[in-house]
């Protein structure tokens, strides 16, 4: 008889072959190692971000503030920025105090933060009868830039974080604001 005849002969012969090596391989994969293997956690060269503790500027005063052109859609709202609040922290923040004004001469004081790359901001205070009212335990969140929030899309775009000008200083983005480098949006 010849074996071609009969295929269980050749399962057989594969099975028994595929068997020893399944056998074999841990074995000797094992006799050659070096240490014993283990998950191992691999730190990123970049650092988590921290946030810097900042301190509130002084409340802003007539004096000090500068008139940014923004169109807020309609809402009858004039932005203005208290230039010695602006700030640029270690840690990448640019804080200002941000001043809306009604129509009716109501003021609408904010102390905020931008993060440039990230799209996001934060608010550290409000302005209440000429003091500050902290907000601790606002959250960071994502700029939208809509009605009289606006003004945060064009200090973003236009001032602070401007993609040509990566890493301006504090003076730089004040020299942008007050040589009216922003176009409406």
């Amino acid at each position: 008889m010849k074996a071609a005849n009969y295929p269980g002969i050749h399962v057989g012969r594969f099975l028994a072959v595929a068997s020893w090596l399944l056998l074999a391989v841990p074995l000797a994969a094992s006799a050659v190692e070096d240490e014993p293997m283990e998950w191992r956690h691999i730190e990123s060269e970049e650092e988590a971000w921290q946030e810097q503790q900042g301190e509130l500027p002084p409340y802003p005063e007539q004096g000090n503030l500068l008139q940014v052109e923004v169109d807020t859609e309609g809402l009858q709202f004039t932005v203005y920025l208290d230039k010695p609040s602006l700030v640029k922290g270690d840690d990448g923040v640019v804080r200002y105090t941000v001043i809306l004004v009604s129509s009716t001469g109501v003021w609408n004081v904010s102390n905020e933060g931008l993060r440039c790359g990230e799209k996001m901001f934060r608010r550290y205070a409000y302005g209440v009868d000429g003091n500050w009212q902290p907000m601790d335990d606002s959250p960071w969140k994502p700029l939208k830039g809509n009605g009289a929030n606006r003004y945060r899309k064009v200090f973003y775009n236009n001032y602070i974080c401007d993609s040509t000008r990566l890493h301006q200083s504090a003076e730089q983005i004040l020299d942008r604001f007050q040589q009216g480098w922003n176009e409406k949006m």
